[in-house]
């Protein structure tokens, strides 16, 4: 169920906008500074690969797409694929994890699942930069497992990669590659479980104090906006893992005015 709220002040919208914009900006920069350094360089010095480089690069595909993937989830709140309860900005949408009642959080096996997609849906992409004179490669749909786990993001993709350069074909197995990407988004979505679930004893009181030691212990920001008066942006925010802040955001919406924040 998408939602507009004509409520929301031109001021938080931007706000929304340009913290969105600006992590959007940065995760994309960062592939693109990779690539240089890989594929482009080659190219812009007229060096011919070897075979260990291409097989350097599909890692290098493989490790790019989940990064991006990581943190396009995280704008997200956790999904690739647009949820039921939704706000949408019209170029870009934040779940609802409470909504007059209703608790919406997904299960981290969804988000898991989430992250595999993007991963499943984008790497082919990213392969088909790597087009160097007498290689050729052939590959067919991926099989992406993801696991969420205490500071850190395992991605395991099960793709087989045959490369072909001067009559002989080599096969490349990226399921062999696992990649682990240090993230705190298993301490993050602990966070937002708690602020969540604690719906479910009183929606209209939340224990600030509680979930800023909460935060604190994971080495997370948390950051409440009002977009309306009853509906609030929930931002968790970690910059212990990368150059950029790696963001996550979801909304929550009450069928009462939240006047007053208690805290206990």
């Amino acid at each position: 169920m998408g939602m507009k709220k004509g409520q929301v002040t031109i001021f938080i919208i931007l706000a929304i906008v340009f913290v969105t914009i600006i992590g959007l900006i940065l995760f994309i920069n960062s592939g693109a500074e990779k690539e240089g350094r890989g594929r482009d360089y080659f190219e812009q010095q007229g060096i011919r690969p070897s075979l260990a480089n291409i097989q350097d690069f599909i890692v290098e595909c493989h490790e790019e797409i989940s990064r991006t993937g990581l943190d396009y989830i995280g704008l997200r709140g956790g999904y690739y694929e647009v949820p039921d309860y939704y706000f949408d900005m019209g170029w870009v949408f934040i779940p609802y994890y409470y909504y007059e009642g209703l608790i919406l959080m997904p299960e981290i096996k969804e988000i898991e699942s989430e992250i595999s997609n993007y991963v499943d849906d984008n790497i082919n992409n990213c392969f088909e930069k790597i087009n160097f004179k007498n290689f050729d490669l052939e590959y067919g749909d991926s099989e992406t497992r993801t696991r969420i786990d205490k500071k850190k993001v395992v991605i395991n993709t099960k793709l087989s990669v045959k490369v072909e350069h001067e009559g002989e074909i080599t096969d490349f197995r990226l399921s062999e590659y696992e990649l682990s990407i240090e993230s705190y988004l298993n301490e993050i979505y602990e966070v937002a479980d708690f602020i969540t679930e604690s719906h479910k004893k009183n929606p209209e009181l939340m224990c600030i104090n509680c979930i800023i030691e909460l935060a604190k212990e994971r080495d997370i920001y948390v950051d409440f906006i009002s977009i309306s008066d009853d509906s609030t942006l929930v931002m968790l925010l970690e910059n212990k893992t990368t150059e950029k802040p790696y963001i996550f955001q979801f909304i929550n919406k009450y069928n009462i005015k939240m006047d007053v924040i208690e805290e206990i």
